[in-house]
């Protein structure tokens, strides 16, 4: 096919350093008990034409919409056929590929979660979407992607995977148990500190917990950024050094925590473990009137709750604050590929990136648009919740806080953080666990770069 073109190799950068010997430790993660679980390796070209596999990692309602969006896809591309195969969490999906690089049955296409970016773009398995022309000819040059979410995916001044599902916390609020408590909605808190203020409030006025949250180390990356600080350093990872240290105890960051600590001993806080389904659950049983949570799960809101809820965007307590893009990207898996396999991969890609899918994707899901032609086009449509979510994304800058730290060894480090969370709403000493997940994630990072060479 004389338009199946790979306009150039792989980049081949420190992938056998990175994955020799359960590299990432991430090889013990996977489980045998997840959905769908696929040999992957089946891509190629036949007689019947090409089959691209698709390892996909989202739940819910997100994972409806993705899988009836490949369905449409397979009948519109009559010599493409896509296999999404449901990986499990993203843990489990980057273990799969770490085990599938020995066996050489890796996917076409896997959908990694923000935290692997660093990882996936420094194992050069994948190879960038500019760097491949589908089936038609084109290829992916990413004008049309919201700069703030084409900039987080990009490495060296190259767009290394392409943005599908990206979300921002959000913080949803029962409307009439705000207003039971005395609180106008409309009085958006303008802090992570006010935030918590208000969910004392409302408990100190009903009785029942102001505020849920699942217990996630996302949470301490997002309450970093609204406070304008860096979470590694230097530069959160983004400028021309990689990231060499984490940061997460400065005085703003552990006071913060011991507010949060205050709340769940007090009462103003429903601690529902770290399960985010149990969080909703919760909120959707009135036994909390706030829930901070991604903005992906307004469709499983919509599904769940029986009143009206409303939405304020993340508070940000600093000029150079703001909130962190999360979710996903998918990257084209390059090798052992065939031209014809990265051809087709390259046109299953674009067709997730036009403006028609990702607007369908954030009205049916909250993951938001990466196409600014979608945000265009998605004027005068959306609901108030999905508006806020809107207007939060449009006033978030390119500033480094914003961005979140870039590092490989992000996975590991998320695991100490979760372990110093569930610490402290246990009771622990909140400035010495902060300090001890600080050198895990310090020993972590120092090991990552020893292993990058």
């Amino acid at each position: 096919m004389s338009t199946m073109q790979r306009i150039r190799g792989r980049k081949g950068l420190g992938a056998a350093g990175l994955l020799a010997a359960g590299g990432l430790a991430l090889a013990a993660c996977g489980s045998a008990e997840d959905p769908g679980d696929s040999a992957g390796g089946t891509s190629g070209g036949t007689d019947d034409g090409v089959t691209v596999d698709f390892w996909y990692s989202v739940s819910g309602v997100p994972a409806d919409t993705l899988t009836a969006l490949v369905d449409e896809f397979n009948e519109e591309h009559d010599d493409i056929t896509v296999n999404a195969v449901f990986q499990g969490s993203y843990v489990d999906s980057m273990a799969k590929l770490t085990n599938s690089v020995q066996s050489g049955a890796l996917p076409d296409v896997v959908q990694g979660g923000d935290t692997f970016s660093t990882y996936l773009n420094d194992t050069g398995l994948t190879v960038a979407p500019g760097e491949v022309a589908g089936v038609d000819g084109t290829t992916f040059d990413g004008e049309d992607l919201v700069p703030v979410l084409a900039s987080y995916y990009t490495f060296g001044g190259e767009l290394t995977s392409v943005p599908i599902m990206v979300s921002q916390p959000v913080v949803l609020y029962n409307t009439a148990m705000l207003e039971a408590a005395g609180i106008d909605p409309a009085d958006a808190p303008g802090s992570i500190t006010e935030l918590f203020d208000t969910a004392t409030a409302v408990h100190d006025a009903t009785g029942t917990a102001g505020l849920t949250m699942f217990l996630d180390p996302w949470w301490s990356e997002q309450f970093t950024a609204s406070e304008g600080l860096e979470y590694c350093t230097p530069d959160n990872g983004v400028g021309a050094e990689p990231a060499d240290a984490f940061q997460y105890t400065t005085d703003a960051q552990v006071g913060l925590w011991e507010h949060l600590q205050r709340l769940v001993q007090d009462g103003s806080m429903l601690n529902t473990g770290t399960d985010g389904s149990a969080s909703l659950t919760a909120f959707a049983a009135e036994e909390a009137a706030i829930m901070v949570q991604s903005s992906r799960i307004f469709g499983d809101a919509e599904r769940a709750t029986a009143f009206d809820f409303g939405v304020w965007p993340l508070p940000v307590g600093s000029p150079d604050g703001g909130a962190v893009p999360g979710g996903n990207s998918v990257w084209l898996v390059d090798e052992g590929s065939t031209d014809e396999s990265l051809a087709a991969s390259a046109t299953f890609v674009q067709y997730l990136a036009s403006p028609e899918v990702q607007e369908r994707i954030f009205l049916e899901t909250g993951y938001l648009p990466t196409s600014q032609e979608a945000l265009a086009s998605l004027e005068g449509q959306t609901t108030d919740v999905q508006q806020v979510a809107l207007d939060q994304l449009a006033r978030t800058t390119d500033s480094v806080p914003s961005a979140g730290c870039h590092t490989g060894a992000m996975n590991e480090a998320r695991d100490a953080v979760r372990s110093a969370i569930e610490a402290v709403v246990g009771g622990a000493d909140v400035a010495a666990t902060w300090a001890d997940a600080e050198q895990r994630g310090n020993d972590a990072i120092a090991s990552y770069l020893d292993r990058l060479g």
